[in-house]
């Protein structure tokens, strides 16, 4: 494996996009990039177009706290989790109900579509995970996934592999069946569990974070584990991390409110963008790895740009 470092990306000042009342715990690009959805504690999902900054449009999802959303692979539907227990889905188009999703019996922390967008997986702060047919909404699977809290769940570019996170570990699934493949513990202790899972685009490499301030990578051949980045110290946890496109860097953010690029492969430390605010709680990459948005726990949206 080559170890050349990776050139870092140079993005321009961050564009403030303000509009939430509390913190925004959550952020995903629509898949052709001309829409940012952000979701807040003040239980609304709001629409941005990227390029300029401008609010398209807010829903009034729940009644209590959104915790996680993500855009179907079409663009055409739009998930969002909730601590009142639901899964919604909505048109994106028309901002209109199409389903509510009922089964989970606890907040409701992670949401992630299939990449032939047929199935919808959720994950509960009581360590379920729950599979919808999608566009009926109708209940799979139920899959008891962990002792705890789900936060992150990632299924691969093939769709043959689910992952999930809990205070247990990540674990990778087989979604047809509900059969455990792996059982990741490696890098963890009893007080770090993992905050995000992202796989690569061509699904040879999973990237994970974890509250104890690392970020992990694993190739998923063999599920070897590299642990290849450390936060910073005072608030080192990490609450997120995106991989470029290409799979050369990760944007890592946290408890330090600072975004820290790092090369993926070599684990060096290329560039840090200053979040200015509190701890960032969500990131997510335009598909062309071109901008980069980050949510905080001073209710804004920061958005930046390669120059």
């Amino acid at each position: 494996m080559s170890m050349a470092q990776t050139a870092p990306p140079k993005f321009g000042p961050a564009r403030l996009l303000k509009g939430h009342a509390r913190y925004v715990v959550a952020v995903a690009f629509s898949p052709d990039g001309k829409r940012l959805a952000s979701a807040s504690w003040d239980g609304t999902i709001k629409f941005w177009e990227p390029g300029t900054g401008e609010q398209l449009h807010s829903i009034a999802a729940h009644e209590q706290p959104v915790t996680a959303i993500a855009f179907s692979p079409d663009g055409r539907m739009l998930a969002s989790a909730s601590d009142d227990h639901k899964v919604k889905l909505w048109d994106v188009g028309t901002r209109k109900l199409l389903h509510t999703l009922i089964g989970h019996n606890s907040f409701v922390l992670a949401v992630a579509f299939s990449p032939d967008g047929r199935t919808l997986a959720s994950g509960s702060a009581f360590g379920t995970i729950r599979l919808w047919e999608i566009p009926s909404g109708r209940p799979l699977r139920r899959i008891d996934a962990h002792d705890f809290s789900i936060l992150p769940l990632a299924f691969s570019p093939d769709g043959r592999m689910l992952a999930s996170g809990g205070r247990d570990g990540i674990k990778i699934w087989n979604p047809a069946s509900g059969e455990m493949l792996q059982h990741l513990t490696k890098g963890m202790t009893s007080h770090d569990f993992p905050t995000r899972i992202q796989f690569s685009r061509d699904g040879l490499t999973m990237a994970s974070a974890n509250s104890g301030g690392f970020g992990n990578m694993w190739d998923v051949a063999t599920w070897k584990f590299d642990h290849v980045t450390k936060n910073g110290t005072g608030k080192p946890y990490i609450t997120c991390i995106v991989l470029s496109p290409d799979g050369t860097w990760t944007a890592q953010g946290g408890g330090t409110g600072i975004v820290r690029i790092w090369d993926s492969k070599t684990g060096k430390l290329l560039s840090t963008l200053d979040g200015q605010g509190l701890a960032i709680e969500s990131m997510a990459l335009s598909p062309d790895g071109q901008m980069l948005a980050a949510g905080g726990d001073d209710d804004i949206v920061r958005l930046w740009r390669i120059e």
